[in-house]
């Protein structure tokens, strides 16, 4: 079919020009079938007419005593038969072809009548659908919306041309219908439908993009992907970082790293990815089981590895016979932890805090400056070797404080006690011993004088950087 204002060609089953939106009338195929049941009948009436004729002829034939020639003269006998047909004859015969003329005429006034009735030429279109004879409901239904252009003859279209999998054909109709009752849901259904059988998953979200009604939009809960979600926000970081990529459901999410905007063609997330030094923009979308994809999302990140400051000591490594301090240079930025038993540090290590005391005979201090950014230094090493020259040696220390505290009335018989590091105050050189009781260590540690074997009570005093000297009671 031909649009008459632009002349593009028109698809069967539209009822619009996609190009100038002029109405499409389909009157004309039916005006054919008008005329050609007006012919029918009168054909009909007049057979029934010419019937009649005859059959009241030839009863009055039948009644009237005609002379039988003797010769065959054709003229002869007719003339006769014609002087012998009364006045009574030819009324009836008027009366008879009168009263079929008007039954003639009422027939065609019925037809014509009938033909132009939405209602009875609705409901043969509903009879034609209902017994299976869907071309025969098109033809009909197409006349039902030329007389009316009502919602209920366009979905009967629509669902006739379905049955016979013409789905473009009701999907038109169904369009059509839809800029009329923009939100009927049982269109939306129907269409919905159509373009599922036809796999055309375009046009099943751009139909959803024309309602906001959430009813109808549930209908399409399958056609919809959120974004995937990132465990990072974008921005700087200071070291390099994992980024994981998450969504609720069965699907896949596809993702790039290289700039460019992920497609359905994308590489499919397995594992977190690796955000190394430099500036990674990566795209993501989200694939659902019916393979419909969300919009891509996009995040950049920044890895500027920064390294933090190497941790100052002041007190070097080396051999010492004189208890020193650990002295590390505290940081402008950051903390600095440490650990002595050659393992490197992390921020789970001890954070240094001075006093920290030498210990006893060799060790290794390791040291790690964690900046701001959580960015970790260099680990830097100290070695030292402590053996403390005196009259005392740590043996006696141990002993002499178990015996001062016995001496003292301190059931401490069985406990154990541990020189473990070395103090230096007012020039004298200490042991540090430890107390322990069942392998718990206790709250008081001692002091023992490394020439006179004097033994004190000494306390971490972290406020001033230094110890504090008690008596023992």
């Amino acid at each position: 079919m031909i649009c008459p204002k632009c002349g593009t060609e028109i698809q069967d089953g539209y009822l619009y020009c996609s190009k100038c939106g002029e109405e499409i009338k389909i009157v004309p195929d039916f005006e054919v079938e008008l005329e050609e049941g007006i012919e029918q009948t009168i054909s009909e009436v007049a057979e029934i007419i010419a019937d009649s004729v005859v059959e009241t002829t030839e009863a009055e034939e039948d009644d009237i005593s005609v002379p039988v020639p003797v010769v065959d003269e054709n003229k002869k006998v007719k003339k006769n038969i014609k002087k012998n047909i009364g006045p009574g004859i030819l009324i009836a015969v008027a009366v008879i072809l009168g009263l079929l003329f008007v039954f003639g005429i009422y027939r065609l006034v019925t037809y014509v009548d009938s033909y132009y009735s939405f209602d009875i030429q609705y409901a043969k279109a509903q009879d034609e659908y209902t017994s299976g004879d869907y071309e025969a409901a098109i033809k009909t239904a197409k006349h039902v919306i030329s007389l009316k252009k009502e919602k209920e003859p366009r979905m009967l279209l629509a669902e006739s041309y379905y049955a016979l999998d013409k789905y473009d054909e009701s999907i038109a109709v169904l369009n059509d219908l839809l800029n009329d009752y923009p939100q009927d849901k049982t269109i939306y259904e129907r269409l919905l439908e159509a373009y599922e059988t036809e796999g055309d998953t375009d046009s099943i979200i751009r139909l959803a993009e024309k309602t906001s009604d959430e009813g109808i939009l549930e209908m399409f809960g399958d056609y919809f992907s959120d974004e995937p979600q990132f465990s990072l926000e974008s921005g700087t970081y200071y070291e390099p970082q994992l980024l994981e990529l998450t969504h609720e459901g069965e699907g896949i999410i596809r993702f790039t790293i290289d700039g460019t905007e992920a497609t359905g063609e994308s590489q499919v997330y397995m594992t977190p990815i690796i955000l190394e030094e430099g500036e990674t923009t990566v795209s993501a979308l989200y694939e659902n089981e019916k393979g419909v994809v969300s919009k891509s999302v996009s995040r950049t990140y920044n890895i500027e590895t920064i390294q933090a400051a190497l941790p100052r000591l002041i007190t070097q490594g080396g051999d010492f016979s004189v208890p020193r301090l650990i002295v590390a240079e505290e940081p402008v930025e950051g903390k600095l932890y440490y650990t002595c038993d050659g393992t490197d540090p992390t921020e789970k290590s001890t954070e240094y805090e001075p006093p920290v005391l030498m210990p006893l005979g060799k060790s290794e201090f390791r040291f790690v400056l964690i900046n701001d950014a959580g960015v970790l230094s260099d680990v830097v090493t100290a070695e030292y070797n402590l053996k403390i020259d005196g009259a005392v040696d740590i043996a006696n220390a141990q002993s002499l404080v178990q015996l001062k505290l016995v001496s003292l009335g301190h059931p401490v018989m069985d406990h154990d006690f541990r020189a473990v590091s070395g103090y230096f105050h007012d020039g004298r050189s200490y042991y540090v011993v430890e107390e322990y009781a069942g392998g718990q260590k206790q709250n008081t540690v001692y002091a023992v004088d490394s020439m006179t074997g004097e033994v004190f009570t000494i306390t971490i005093n972290k406020s001033k950087g230094d110890c504090d000297f008690g008596m023992v009671m």
